[in-house]
């Protein structure tokens, strides 16, 4: 009986070890930016009126609240195709594919001065009546997303999926360009707002 019991200890112990969970300090990293990101979105918003939510700097430039509306859409899309990756089998073999680091994968998305273009999916069209509905979507996605990289088991690192700017990340570096994404956006935000242009109220 005490074979048994520790051939069964040995059996949840190897388990466990086999798979590849996040470090404390991965995870804390995750939240830290996600929650940071997320707080100087909101704090860029704050006081806004309708017409500078509204104020364009040129007719074919995003307004705020198309930003928001686009950082919202961006944060669920990324978010479901997380989860939809984790069907995926593990693979580390394809690690070798990855061409970017953790830390730079917020240097390459929070870079302005090279210009991306949005997958049409995710481009602003007006789906959002009042600037509190767009803020809603995108913190209870935000939040979603928060709680999954809390508490998740899943091996992040050996799963991936390949992003226009980046090429081939996993998806632990996934949640990180979740919130490099929001930062890039909140500076075209402060672009906007310095505008010369830009309503006094």
């Amino acid at each position: 009986m005490k074979l048994i019991l520790l051939l069964s200890a040995l059996l949840v112990s190897s388990h466990f070890s086999s798979t590849n969970a996040l470090t404390e300090a991965e995870r804390k990293y995750a939240v830290e930016m996600l929650q940071n990101s997320r707080e100087k979105l909101l704090a860029e918003l704050d006081g806004l009126t309708a017409t500078q939510l509204n104020f364009k700097p040129a007719p074919d430039k995003w307004s705020i609240a198309e930003v928001v509306e686009h950082i919202g859409l961006a944060e669920m899309g990324i978010g479901q195709i997380v989860q939809q990756t984790l069907k995926a089998p593990v693979d580390s073999a394809k690690r070798k594919e990855i061409k970017v680091t953790d830390e730079q994968i917020r240097l390459v998305l929070t870079n302005r001065t090279g210009k991306v273009k949005s997958p049409e999916i995710i481009k602003p069209t007006d789906r959002f009546p009042e600037i509190k509905q767009a803020i809603s979507f995108f913190t209870t996605a935000r939040n979603k997303n928060i709680e999954f990289i809390k508490s998740t088991q899943e091996d992040l690192r050996n799963r991936y999926w390949q992003h226009p700017a980046t090429g081939v990340i996993d998806l632990y570096q996934t949640i990180l360009l979740i919130s490099a994404h929001c930062e890039r956006h909140t500076a075209q935000i402060k672009e906007i707002k310095a505008d010369s242009n830009f309503p006094a109220n």
